[in-house]
């Protein structure tokens, strides 16, 4: 019954996620922009320079390679990626704290099962957002680019980086840019969950979209930049990406732990 029960709170939740009109009109944006980076390429690699170079290798070009100049929609994509976010899977908390239906929720169900609706929820809608809008990036690449063979490097294991992670990326490029969409996907997830969790406990819209900005956007400052973990087909190597990856996760786990602790133990309803 329980089992049930939560299937059916869970369908609640998304039904309130796609009839809100700002959350579907953020969630369009976010699917569209990987969209929009393969029309730049088009055009920067075959209209304007009048075919000279030709069609790429469809696989280098995809939008997390950041093979398009000036990286102008990778920026507008996983610069600001909590933000958006936090319109689809966090506002709504913030509104049920405004209006009071967070009470009644916590009444209906208790404050333990109310945390884990909105942490499950936030996780899958996230995920699922960021793998669709990468996903359909591959799949329209592949289309668009059907044929292409030019690169914006030949593999050659004498002048390439001598990085294992480099060797294995290029080598298998379908495989690496369907890992690196996961990649993507999981972090989006946890950053959800990071969002949510904020407005959960802290209620206070403009504290929770700045402090899980500045949570996001620090590490992508330091010299081995977060943002290393979510481009394949570069030069650092696993000894980089990997310690950056863990720390980054275990950052943002460690403040949903924190949110949810304070939610619970001090936060009265």
């Amino acid at each position: 019954m329980g089992h049930l029960l939560g299937k059916g709170n869970m369908r609640q939740q998304l039904n309130r996620i796609i009839s809100d009109k700002k959350s579907i009109g953020m969630i369009i944006f976010m699917l569209v922009i990987p969209i929009l980076d393969i029309v730049q390429i088009y055009y920067q690699d075959i209209i304007k320079i009048n075919g000279e170079m030709g069609k790429p290798y469809p696989l280098y070009v995809t939008f997390l390679s950041c093979y398009s100049q000036g990286h102008i929609f990778q920026m507008i994509y996983l610069c600001f990626l909590p933000l958006y976010l936090l319109v689809i899977v966090g506002e709504e908390c913030i509104v049920d704290y405004i209006t009071g239906y967070k009470n009644i929720l916590i009444c209906k169900m208790g404050k333990n099962k109310y945390i884990l609706q909105k942490m499950k929820s936030a996780f899958i809608v996230s995920f699922t957002i960021v793998f669709v809008g990468l996903g359909l990036n591959l799949i329209l690449s592949q289309v668009v680019f059907n044929g292409g063979t030019n690169t914006p490097l030949k593999y050659d294991s004498f002048v390439m980086v001598e990085t294992f992670l480099f060797e294995i990326s290029y080598t298998h490029p379908l495989t690496t840019n369907i890992v690196y969409i996961l990649i993507t996907a999981i972090f989006a997830g946890v950053l959800g969950m990071m969002g949510a969790a904020l407005a959960i406990s802290i209620h206070e819209r403009k504290m929770v979209y700045a402090l899980t900005f500045a949570i996001w956007f620090i590490p992508i400052l330091f010299k081995n930049s977060s943002m290393h973990i979510f481009q394949p087909f570069m030069e650092y190597g696993f000894n980089v990406v990997v310690p950056v990856a863990i720390w980054c996760i275990v950052l943002y786990i460690l403040v949903i732990i924190t949110a949810i602790i304070w939610e619970k133990k001090i936060v009265e309803v």
